[in-house]
């Protein structure tokens, strides 16, 4: 066992590299913390424009000539457009928005880029990608089968 002037060097140099090793985890901890809170707001941006789409694509001319709910794919666009401006979700860059219908539901996915906040000063670390999708339906269904949507539609809002 050691003790006297061998001993007290080693602490010297475990002192700073733990300090750095506790810096580093906190950048990583922000980072995360940062793409998380974006992604959740790209899903409640996306979640208002569904609610919002599937409420004003009620087809007007088919609800009244006959009292049928259709949703009109292109007021539906227009409105998850119209939404997703307003809601212009501060720090989510290079949004894109796809949007799928399916007889009374639709279906809006987005993705979107995020900058770190530490993770700039690395390489290959400054951004990150969020995903997420939310859907809504015009009226509840009367059959218990999954709505099968099609090929999603990208807009250009």
């Amino acid at each position: 066992m050691l003790r006297g002037r061998d001993a007290g060097g080693s602490v010297l140099v475990l002192v700073p590299s733990g300090f750095l090793v506790l810096i580093l985890l906190s950048a990583l901890a922000v980072d995360s913390a940062v793409a998380y809170l974006a992604q959740q707001r790209l899903h409640d941006a996306l979640t208002a424009a569904a609610n919002d789409a599937v409420a004003a694509g009620l087809d007007n001319g088919t609800f009244y000539a006959g009292g049928a709910l259709t949703l009109d794919p292109a007021t539906v666009q227009r409105a998850v457009c119209q939404t997703i401006d307003a809601q212009r979700a501060s720090g989510l860059q290079q949004l894109k928005v796809a949007v799928a219908i399916s007889g009374l539901s639709i279906q809006v996915s987005g993705s979107a880029t995020v900058s770190a906040v530490f993770g700039r000063a690395l390489p290959g670390f400054g951004h990150r990608s969020v995903r997420s999708t939310a859907g809504a339906t015009l009226a509840a269904s009367t059959s218990s089968a999954a709505a099968r949507f099609g090929p999603p539609t990208v807009l250009r809002c």
